[in-house]
């Protein structure tokens, strides 16, 4: 009876990890990009002026508020970003409200602020670590909700090859430290067990985490059963379990004084331990307008807390966000907070990221042991399948770096910049798939291999003949993350191309 379970279990982990392998491949790697976002957006804008000294609050404000009167005196709202350790830098933006009359559709606005000239800092359009970051579950090109089915379905497989690939290995720990080299199968095996256990329990958080993120999709039947159809009334089940804790006070000041500095200074005064992360005021120039200070976090998985103040009748309220309210929410707001890791530092953000990496390898390996196990068919099919997983699994790394380099190569002042970014991405990768079509199966892995190492080599080459910014001038000027996002992209460089050689070496990977 066991023997049948596990055998049954190991045809259910065998299909449920293959039939989405390429997607699942895609998200992982993509999703474990987005861990650095803020990074890849302060490299992807190099002409972003950085603010490396202490500067008070109040100075901050006070440059801010006079631009965005300048630029932005008709917006409904404002917000100022403080400099931070991840963000070294200072924006503005503000919400542009939709004009039929004079074809201007509603978006936001952000401009950057070079305080040492107190004066806007022109920045060049790009998609940024967010759309890369955001890649990972809405798919790009295709309709959002579809994204997020199709999103769901795969992470609901990935979740039962998890566990099913813990039933199936009765030594999984024990073959976790065993490793037989130029034994073709076998190997790979031990390959995939080292990518499987080593980071098991990230797995299981991040796939269980990122099914129940998106159950608004999954499980919008329920939903619909209680609340009804239609976005309006998804809205309500949201806003009804995303319900905040919250401390309301009354302020003592005068209505006719509120103000972001008189919120400011009282938010200082209040919780002066506290780094402001956010100012910002919605319902501008109305009856109602409602101030914003945002707190970066201290300790814990939150990564920013939030004080308001709005007018009251005669009053000012404050209210302090103390949480989630009902212990359900507070579920979704932990494993949330723990998917997207904006509270880690950046020695966890790396385990992150790596953790990713690692998830990425287990699918590429999974793809790669059934393939070879089905050489011995030889099947019209398999042939091609096997040119399009070299295809995919190296292709997409090389669409990553085309998406950077793009970013140096594009003119500033390109149409669609932004979008074209993007579509160099996939581009590149469909390139990488049609070449894996036609060029000789036997020398295909190290031929792409290298493609994908040269493409990484170029990534700093490139960024210190169109920019300001190179390995020495970044080393000198103690700008750190520049000068690692160079270093991290030549250490890839030379991974691939130790990869490369090592698969040239033996025979053909499948």
């Amino acid at each position: 009876m066991k023997g049948r379970f596990r055998q049954s279990m190991n045809w259910l982990h065998t299909w449920a990890g293959f039939s989405f392998a390429w997607l699942l491949y895609f998200i992982f790697v993509t999703g474990s990009l987005g861990y650095f976002e803020n990074e890849i957006d302060r490299w992807m804008k190099p002409e972003l002026a950085i603010t490396n000294q202490d500067i008070a609050d109040e100075i901050v404000l006070n440059i801010a508020e006079k631009e965005l009167h300048q630029h932005a005196k008709e917006a409904s709202q404002w917000y100022i970003s403080y400099p931070s350790s991840r963000d070294p830098y200072i924006e503005i933006s503000w919400l542009q409200l939709a004009d039929p009359n004079l074809n201007i559709p509603r978006q936001w606005h952000e401009k950057n602020i070079d305080l040492l000239n107190s004066e806007i800092r022109e920045v060049r359009n790009t998609s940024g670590g967010e759309t890369l970051y955001r890649l990972h579950y809405n798919l790009h090109y295709m309709p959002l909700v579809a994204g997020y089915i199709l999103t769901s379905v795969g992470t609901m497989l990935m979740l039962i090859a998890l566990v099913t690939g813990v039933i199936i290995h009765k030594k999984i720990f024990l073959e976790f430290f065993t490793f037989r080299s130029n034994k073709g199968l076998r190997s790979w095996l031990d390959i995939h067990n080292v990518f499987s256990v080593l980071p098991l329990p990230f797995h299981l958080m991040i796939t269980y985490s990122g099914l129940v993120l998106l159950m608004s999709v999954s499980m919008a039947p329920v939903i619909e059963s209680t609340f009804g159809e239609g976005r309006a009334k998804h809205r309500e089940f949201y806003d009804l379990a995303q319900l905040e804790l919250t401390d309301t006070q009354r302020i003592d000041f005068a209505s006719q004084t509120l103000s972001l500095s008189a919120v400011l200074a009282d938010a200082k005064t209040r919780f002066g331990n506290k780094n402001i992360s956010y100012l910002g005021i919605t319902n501008r120039d109305t009856a109602s307008p409602t101030y914003e200070v945002w707190f970066e976090a201290g300790k814990g998985i939150e990564y920013a807390s939030l004080v308001t103040y709005s007018l009251s009748e005669r009053y000012i309220e404050m209210t302090l966000q103390q949480g989630k309210a009902g212990a359900a929410a507070k579920v979704y707001d932990i494993l949330e907070h723990l998917h997207e890791g904006l509270f880690a530092g950046p020695y966890l953000r790396w385990l992150y990221f790596i953790s990713g990496l690692f998830g990425a390898g287990m699918v590429a390996s999974g793809a790669i042991i059934w393939l070879k196990k089905k050489q011995s068919k030889d099947t019209d099919t398999l042939p091609l399948l096997s040119r399009l997983n070299a295809g995919f699994i190296v292709g997409l790394p090389v669409g990553v770096a085309c998406y950077f380099i793009s970013n140096r190569l594009l003119p500033v002042g390109f149409v669609d910049r932004a979008e074209w970014e993007m579509h160099s991405l996939f581009i590149a990768l469909a390139s990488c798939l049609l070449f894996s079509l036609f060029y000789k199966r036997a020398s295909l892995w190290p031929k792409l291999l290298y493609v994908a190492a040269f493409s990484y080599m170029l990534i700093p080459l490139i960024n210190a003949l169109t920019t300001d910014h190179n390995l020495l001038v970044s080393f000198f000027n103690q700008d750190w993350l520049m000068l690692g996002f160079d270093i991290s992209m030549l250490v890839t460089a030379v991974l691939l191309l130790i990869s490369a050689i090592t698969v040239g070496r033996k025979e053909q990977v499948c």
